[in-house]
């Protein structure tokens, strides 16, 4: 009898250290999200001639200079998973912010590109999982989108993107 009682314990514990170590070691949504803007922060730095001045210089121009909303559709996304007998209805107005000073040449290079950019966010939210979908802030969609869109625009236009009206229902 006491065998199996040992057996149980030891099994327990493992299983245990093993979640406290996920706990320690897999980051939250807050330290992605302050990892990815350090990250972008230094991609800027790396690519200046300068290294922190540049990092800097960039810094006082993107706090001191205003951003214009820029409208990217209304979109209405219905995503059936059959593998897992699931339908899912997303449906949001997706808004992005240009500095003022770019907004014309956005709007010039969004003309060009509208449809492979809503094509682009439409198969982002297909491959998106519930979790994504559900998630209050839907940081890592934004972060998909936002790389997306600025690699079609063919430069870092964009600097957020903004879900409204969102609504997820699962059917």
């Amino acid at each position: 009898m006491l065998k199996p009682i040992l057996v149980a314990v030891f099994i327990s514990s493992v299983i245990l250290v093993e979640c406290v170590f996920a706990y320690l070691l897999i980051p939250s949504t807050a330290d992605l999200e302050s990892w990815a803007k350090k990250k972008e922060g230094g991609e800027h730095a790396a690519a200046g001639e300068h290294g922190h001045e540049a990092a800097a210089e960039h810094k006082g121009e993107h706090s001191a200079e205003h951003e214009a909303e820029v409208e990217l559709g209304k979109f209405n996304v219905i995503v059936h998973k059959p593998t897992e007998n699931l339908t899912m209805r997303v449906n949001f107005h997706l808004i992005g912010t240009v500095p003022e000073k770019e907004h014309e040449h956005f709007a010039e290079l969004y003309t060009k590109c509208e449809h492979r950019l809503r094509d682009q966010i439409i198969f982002e939210i297909r491959k998106s999982d519930v979790a994504e979908l559900s998630d209050p802030g839907l940081a890592l969609l934004k972060r998909k989108i936002l790389a997306k869109s600025n690699e079609l625009l063919g430069k870092p236009m964009l600097h957020t993107i903004v879900f409204s009206d969102y609504a997820f229902i699962e059917q």
